[in-house]
């Protein structure tokens, strides 16, 4: 049997969620009304995916 470091990915959460938060300004600054709304549900869906799949990966 071979012992099989764990894979890391390209960017830390850190750096994850600091691209998140620019990308909520960007929307917050260039769209008004139920398409900024659906824009931050989405990106908050994703940064809160990224946060909780982190969260795993340091349980194991």
């Amino acid at each position: 049997m071979s012992f099989q470091e764990p894979s890391r990915g390209l960017i830390g959460i850190r750096t994850a969620l600091t691209l998140y938060a620019v990308l909520i300004g960007f929307a917050v600054f260039t769209l008004r009304g139920v398409p900024l709304y659906i824009a931050l549900l989405i990106i908050l869906g994703l940064a809160a995916k990224a946060f909780l799949h982190h969260l795993r990966k340091r349980l194991e």
